[in-house]
């Protein structure tokens, strides 16, 4: 499982659980997400769906997105890298078919632990 493909599924898990739950679907369609992603779709539907498994694990234990923070900031360091986090992230945010303000303030809190102006997104 590579880094990019973890970094964007704790992207993804915190930003659709900033809600306080995590929705079965959520986990298709984060597999959906990143089968499509050419920067994430070569690691194959095992590794991905591992990953999800992990992300979603790590950000529901931790009840906290301190940790998915700073291990995002401190692992996804290229331009092109914090992109696809932020798309995937912003998918996560009417994964659930929802649109709540929770989310979008873990949209805002992610951007700013990649460096990256929150009114952009």
């Amino acid at each position: 499982m590579t880094p990019l493909l973890i970094n964007a599924a704790r992207a993804f898990a915190m930003v659709a659980f900033a809600d306080g739950r995590l929705a079965p679907i959520e986990a298709g369609r984060f597999a959906a997400i990143a089968s499509r992603n050419p920067a994430l779709a070569n690691s194959g539907h095992a590794a991905i769906a591992d990953a999800w498994t992990q992300a979603s694990g790590e950000v529901h234990a931790a009840q906290s997105f301190g940790t998915a923070l700073v291990t995002i900031r401190t692992e996804i360091t290229q331009p092109a890298d914090k992109a696809v986090l932020m798309r995937v992230a912003q998918q996560a945010v009417v994964a659930d078919g929802k649109l709540e303000q929770q989310e979008n303030l873990a949209i805002s809190a992610l951007a700013e632990a990649l460096g990256l102006d929150p009114r952009n997104f």
